[in-house]
């Protein structure tokens, strides 16, 4: 019996667009570094409730590099379509991706990784009117 290769990438419509986010090595070390925790205790913050605001901000902005973006693109969606919002509107997305790192999705799933995205499959190792997720 064969394991389903689960992904570690999600796709999701943000700020006018299917985007995908995910978060490799790199985004997952500077995410820890700006949130003075562990990716697990940052996933434990969001689901107690007891997230701080980079907690969100920072884990889709790094998701959206790991997925592709730009840095200066997820600094701008973050400046111009996260901040402006009420931060808990964003607290889905962000357990979304944290829990795509984590945990894994499997292919197919109500995940939307199987919608296309137009953000290239692969950006640099980062050192640093929106739509709710689904």
């Amino acid at each position: 019996m064969s394991e389903t290769l689960r992904h570690t990438s999600i796709h999701r419509d943000l700020a006018g667009r299917r985007r995908k986010l995910e978060l490799r090595l790199g985004e997952i070390g500077e995410l820890e570094r700006i949130c003075g925790a562990g990716i697990g205790a940052i996933l434990l913050r969001l689901s107690t409730m007891q997230w701080r605001y980079d907690d969100i901000r920072e884990t889709i902005r790094l998701g959206l590099q790991g997925g592709g973006a730009s840095e200066p693109d997820a600094t701008a969606i973050a400046l111009h379509y996260l901040d402006p919002r009420p931060k808990g509107e964003f607290l889905q997305l962000a357990a979304d991706i944290l829990n795509a790192c984590v945990i894994g999705v499997e292919p197919g799933k109500a995940q939307g990784e199987t919608a296309e995205s137009d953000a290239p499959a692969t950006s640099p190792l980062s050192m640093r009117s929106p739509e709710r997720s689904e």
